[in-house]
C-alpha cells in the first residue's frame, strides 16, 4: 500500500509571470508523483493572500492592519485566493492531470491576530473576538466557492499552535469558517509543536475530515496522539514527515526517516487514520533547489511498508 502524498501549500516563485509560475508549481509537483497537489501560492505570503478579500484593511505592501469593521468584498470570486485556483485547475484540466487539487487559505485566527497586532482598529484589542468571527465569514465564503469547483480546502492555522488565542477561543471561528463546507474536501493545517489543549480544539472543528500536523521538525507532537482522540473526532491525520526550514542537502529528511515517523504514527493510531504525508509545512521559505529533493524524499518515503 503506498501512503497518498500531498504538499501544504506554498513554494518558492518559480517565475516572474504569474501564470506561468502557477502552471510550473502544478507540472512540477505532478512529475514527481504528489497525488493531491496546490498551486503554490505563487502570488504573494499568506496574508497578503486575503487582502483583496475584505473590506476594512488597510495595506501597505505586505503590511496589513485594521481600519474598518472586516466584511467580504461583494466580488469574492475576484479574490486571489480563488483566481489561483482556478489557474491551476485549468493547467489540470488542459494538461489531463488526475491529480486532486488542494487550496490553502489562511485561517481567521492567523489573519486577525496579525492584522489587528499593527492595528485593531474598530476591533480595540486582538482578544475581541467579534474580529475573528469576521474574518472567518470571509474565509467561509472563499471556502465554500473554490470547493463548488470540486477543489479542497486546506484551512492554513500555526496561529493556534503558536497560541495567539487559547485554545477553547479559537474554536468558534474555526466553526464559522468551516461552516457547511464538505468535510470530504476541506482539512485544516497547524505547524510547530502543538500542546493537549490546542489538539483537542482542532479535533472538534465541525466539517473537517483531516488535521494537517508537523512530526519531522516537532517530533514530540507524535505523543500526543491516541486512537481515541482520533476516532471520538472521526478525523483523521496528515502526517508532516519532511523538514522544509532547512539550510542544505545535509539536512534533508532521509526517507527512511520519514518511514520511521510514519510507522510511529502507525503505532499509535492505525494505518487506517492516516490521511496522507506531505512536507511539515509550506516551503515559500525553503531554498529552490531544495523543494524537488524534499517532494521526492516524501515520494520515497510512501512506498514503503509502514507495519
Amino acid at each position: 500500500m503506498r501512503l497518498t502524498t500531498t504538499v501544504i501549500g506554498s513554494f518558492p516563485r518559480l517565475h516572474e509571470d504569474l501564470k506561468k509560475a502557477i502552471r510550473l508549481a502544478v507540472d512540477l509537483q505532478v512529475e514527481i508523483g504528489i497525488d493531491i497537489v496546490s498551486d503554490g501560492e505563487q502570488r504573494t505570503d499568506m496574508l497578503s493572500y486575503l487582502s483583496n478579500s475584505m473590506q476594512g484593511l488597510e495595506i501597505d505592501g505586505e503590511k496589513i492592519s485594521i481600519r474598518d469593521r472586516i466584511r467580504p468584498v461583494e466580488t469574492i470570486d475576484e479574490s486571489f485566493k480563488v483566481v489561483d485556483c482556478l489557474e491551476a485547475r485549468k493547467r489540470i484540466l488542459e494538461k489531463g492531470y488526475s491529480n486532486r487539487l488542494k487550496i490553502g487559505v489562511t485561517g481567521p485566527i492567523t489573519f486577525g491576530f496579525s492584522a489587528a497586532l499593527r492595528n485593531a482598529g474598530p476591533y480595540g484589542s486582538v482578544r475581541n473576538m467579534e474580529l475573528y468571527n469576521d474574518v472567518a465569514i470571509v474565509i467561509n465564503r472563499i471556502a465554500r466557492l473554490i470547493q463548488s469547483y470540486d477543489c479542497l480546502v486546506q484551512i492554513d492555522e500555526p496561529g493556534v499552535s503558536a497560541g495567539f488565542l487559547p485554545p477553547n477561543k479559537a474554536l468558534e471561528p474555526l466553526n464559522i469558517a468551516t461552516e457547511s463546507l464538505d468535510p470530504k474536501l476541506t482539512s485544516i493545517h497547524a505547524c510547530g509543536k502543538l500542546n493537549p489543549k490546542a489538539l483537542k480544539s482542532l479535533s472538534m472543528v465541525r466539517n473537517v475530515s483531516a488535521l494537517s500536523l508537523e512530526f519531522a521538525g516537532s517530533i514530540e507532537n507524535i505523543d500526543l496522539m491516541s486512537r481515541n482522540i482520533i476516532e471520538e473526532s472521526s478525523k483523521k491525520i496528515g502526517v508532516g514527515c519532511m523538514k522544509v526550514n532547512i539550510l542544505s542537502m545535509n539536512d534533508l529528511t532521509r526517507p527512511e526517516k520519514a518511514v520511521e515517523i510514519i510507522r510511529k504514527m502507525v503505532s499509535k493510531i492505525g494505518l487506517e487514520n492516516i490521511s496522507y504525508i506531505h512536507p511539515d509545512c509550506g516551503m515559500r521559505r525553503t531554498r529552490p533547489d531544495l523543494v524537488a529533493l524534499i517532494l521526492r524524499n516524501l515520494i520515497n518515503a510512501s512506498k514503503s511498508p509502514y507495519v
